[in-house]
């Protein structure tokens, strides 16, 4: 599951460095600028000091490194059956499901948009 994952991703990061040199993907359209400012609301909440706990996401588990908290996961990386654990700081956590999201909106986009007139149509 985690390997499918990681080839999608990577899939959709190249595609999206593809794009980027396109006239048409420095548009947004006015859905994608509301979940934008959203995502940024929901960020600046999780910054405030007075915030609820860090809860890390399934699969993932707390770890105390010295006086850091520390969220970590166990996997194997692609083209390796060595178990690896990555371990991410609650900084880092949130950048990580922040580019996650990204992701998904990225995947949902590309899914949502027609190549021609003639696929799109009713016809």
């Amino acid at each position: 599951m985690s390997r499918l994952l990681t080839v999608v991703l990577l899939a959709m990061s190249a595609q999206l460095a593809f794009a980027q040199d396109s006239e048409v993907a420095d548009a947004k359209p006015p859905a994608d600028q509301a979940a934008a400012k959203a995502d940024a609301a929901t960020t600046a909440a999780a910054a405030k000091p007075g915030a609820k706990e860090f809860k890390p996401p399934p699969g993932f588990y707390t770890k105390k490194r010295g006086a850091l908290q520390v969220y970590c996961k166990k996997d194997s990386e692609i083209g390796s059956r060595f178990i690896t654990e990555k371990c991410l700081t609650e900084e880092q956590m949130h950048e990580y499901l922040l580019a996650l999201e990204v992701q998904k909106r990225d995947i949902d986009r590309v899914r949502s948009t027609c190549a021609t007139g003639s696929t799109c149509s009713n016809q």
